[in-house]
């Protein structure tokens, strides 16, 4: 199987009931989030002032300066110590942590949101449609899965707009889909004399068997999703692909990370637009196959 970001996060898809509407996945379901896919990971520095520092399988990444830090991510409330223990293990201070930002929100990405903010005093900022979601505690997603507990977010983000701390930029793409305010974060660093531009990635459509036309949660499910995907095709393609759900991508690389492997061992830009143009045409016959059993 190719080296394929999107494959990889399509591993998560075989735990999902086949459901419509919103009726909720199962139980067995949101106690693999909480439990198994929460459980402490070793933090690692990734490229340039990347780190890992997320549990076993969703992904929380520390961007570091010497004016602050940038937090993207902070998973389930289940990985509050995780993500902090792993901050402080690499010799950082949660409390420089001045940013808080998101891929996605839904539970397993931002449900330790309001507890992280609570012990950095860091600002959140959230992409459009996100924000709204982030400051009710609800998941406004065409999923529409449990909550968690509201946070202040100071900061509203538009598609474009960028997020700077010391000489550390991260550009907003807006590509919804998966939820109304996906967003994936994009920023260059420099490594061993070479510069990388990275993607952390949003989720590049609607979560498997959620119900697309007429959804309660997310009217504009399918017009978002599409114009998620085109966004990303626009963008030149990184060189370095970072999903929210990394462990699986990181297999039997994190060794030659840590040991500073070069080419750098996560090098898959290559993926990128062919992943998107999976994902257009996974969309599309989803969209098809569910008009057809209406």
């Amino acid at each position: 199987m190719r080296n394929s970001v999107l494959a990889a996060a399509l591993l998560l898809v075989t735990t999902v009931a086949s459901a419509l509407g919103q009726a909720m996945y199962s139980e067995a379901w949101y106690d693999s989030f909480r439990g198994p896919m929460s459980a402490p990971a070793e933090p690692f520095k990734v490229v340039g002032n990347i780190h890992y520092v997320g549990a076993a399988d969703i992904s929380s990444w520390l961007v570091t300066t010497p004016d602050g830090h940038v937090l993207i991510d902070t998973g389930t409330v289940e990985m509050h110590d995780v993500v902090r223990d792993n901050i402080e293990a690499l010799g950082f201070n949660p409390s420089d942590v001045e940013i808080i930002l998101s891929t996605e929100a839904q539970f397993d990405h931002v449900g330790g949101h309001a507890r992280m903010q609570k012990l950095t005093g860091a600002r959140v900022m959230a992409m459009r449609g996100d924000a709204e979601a982030l400051s009710t505690g609800t998941d406004n997603s065409a999923l529409g899965a449990v909550g968690w507990e509201p946070v202040k977010v100071d900061r509203v983000l538009e598609h474009g707009d960028t997020v700077e701390i010391g000489a550390t930029t991260l550009r907003a793409v807006h590509n919804p889909g998966r939820t109304q305010g996906t967003t994936t974060w994009m920023m260059a660093v420099e490594d061993g004399g070479r510069s990388y531009n990275v993607a952390f990635l949003g989720s590049m459509g609607p979560n498997a068997g959620v119900a697309l036309h007429r959804n309660p949660q997310h009217k504009n499910v399918i017009t978002d999703s599409r114009l998620g995907l085109s966004r990303l095709k626009a963008e030149k393609a990184p060189n370095i692909i970072l999903p929210n759900h990394a462990q699986s991508f990181f297999g039997g690389k994190i060794e030659q990370i840590k040991a500073g492997v070069r080419p750098h061992p996560l090098l898959n830009g290559d993926v990128w637009t062919s992943d998107i143009v999976e994902a257009e045409t996974n969309l599309e016959i989803t969209v098809d196959a569910e008009m057809q059993g209406s």
